[in-house]
């Protein structure tokens, strides 16, 4: 009864929310006949199949009717599930969004056949509507909805990238440059509810096609970690700096627009979330050189969509659709001696219904130079809300042209 399980999870959404702290992302009770069971977890299918195989702590409800209820994250009665004795009925309810199936067979095989083809079929809007609902109602969107979902990553790619600038040791930041990079990232988070913990990679290449022209190419890589649920992230995207004001002086100004195209995934079998995103992003970066200080004002506009899945006989809709905007400010000193201070802070905006519709982030570094034109920066980012906070620390190698 594995599909009845998985079709049980990505059908869900919810009604209630608690702010009480809860020791596992996940728990799930039925009752029958006299008989109350609770587990709790930080795998959602393998929880629910447990339910349904009358297995672990649910093993005293074989061959007995049940009605359950699923916590998913901070939010009570997720999916309520009825089951008959003979395992030949089941319904399933989803209050928030008016769903309801009961499904009838002659036995319980039948009964399974039945639910995957459901699955296979019309379940696809299902779980879309799930994971719609998670990321506007849970700190535990995978794909939108908080600092560390999907869509924050390839909102980060670009502005950090093309929006903030690192000083380029021996060169003011005011032409484009080509070159690599190297990018190490970790930190935690904590919400209300749950803590967890992040480790990435990150990798980029510039070319310059001539002083006001360039490519640039680059993917952050991360894992996840909420109470012990894992979640797998890749985000990419490849721009076109286009430089608009350049100077050759010590002190001037210079302004980079950067339209891009981004593309990533999000996914987590202990969550039952997940799906492909594509979109795209523009980003204003307009720097102000004056000695040894350099002012830049960050602008980014980008927009998000969900792409269907096809994995043998499914299809898996991501019912995603986001747009951010971010604006911040960054300051850069030289303080002497190939060693450069940068400060900045960014306010996001998620424009489409989110769990967090904003946040404040703060960035800092050192830059030291290594050669010619490479540097190494040791840098701290964190995201703040009421409700989600961030903290980590990143390490970034390059080399430029």
């Amino acid at each position: 009864m594995r599909s009845f399980a998985l079709t049980c999870v990505v059908a869900a959404a919810t009604t209630a929310a608690t702010t009480v702290r809860a020791e596992e992302p996940f728990s799930l009770t039925a009752e029958g006949f006299g008989i109350t069971a609770t587990g709790s977890g930080n795998d959602v299918t393998g929880l629910v199949t447990d339910l349904i195989d009358s297995e672990k702590e649910f093993s005293g409800l074989e061959d007995t009717a049940f009605s359950a209820s699923l916590r998913y994250g901070e939010l009570d009665d997720a999916v309520l599930i009825t089951r008959n004795a003979a395992g030949t009925s089941a319904t399933l309810t989803i209050p928030s969004t008016g769903f309801t199936r009961t499904f009838n067979a002659a036995n319980q095989d039948e009964l399974e056949d039945q639910i995957e083809d459901f699955f296979k079929e019309e379940g696809a809007d299902a779980y879309a509507d799930f994971l719609q609902e998670v990321a506007r109602q849970t700190s535990l969107g995978v794909n939108d909805g908080n600092p560390l979902a999907t869509t924050a990553v390839l909102a980060d790619l670009g502005y950090y990238r093309f929006g903030f600038r690192s000083l380029i040791p021996g060169d003011a930041p005011i032409r484009l440059a080509g070159g690599w990079d190297l990018r190490l990232l970790g930190g935690w988070s904590e919400t209300d509810a749950f803590d967890g913990w992040y480790a990435g990679l990150g990798l980029g290449k510039n070319w310059r096609l001539g002083d006001r022209v360039g490519i640039t190419w680059a993917s952050n890589f991360r894992y996840r970690d909420v109470e012990g649920s894992d979640i797998y992230q890749v985000g990419t995207t490849i721009g076109v700096p286009i430089a608009l004001i350049t100077t050759q002086d010590d002190s001037g100004l210079s302004w980079h627009v950067t339209p891009a195209f981004v593309g990533g995934f999000g996914g987590s079998w202990d969550l039952a979330a997940g799906g492909f995103l594509v979109g795209g992003q523009v980003t204003s970066s307009l720097a102000l050189r004056l000695g040894g200080w350099t002012l830049v004002m960050a602008n980014e506009a980008g927009f998000y969509e969900g792409l269907p899945i096809e994995i043998s006989d499914f299809t898996f809709e991501t019912d995603t659709s986001q747009q951010i905007l971010k604006n911040g400010l960054q300051l850069l000193r030289d303080l002497g001696d190939d060693v450069y201070l940068d400060v900045g802070a960014t306010l996001t905006n998620l424009l489409d219904d989110a769990f967090i519709d904003d946040y404040v982030s703060a960035d800092a570094g050192l830059t030291f130079r290594l050669g010619e034109s490479s540097g190494l920066r040791l840098g701290y980012h964190g995201d703040f809300n009421d409700d989600f906070n961030t903290h980590g620390g990143n390490v970034s190698l390059f080399f430029s042209y």
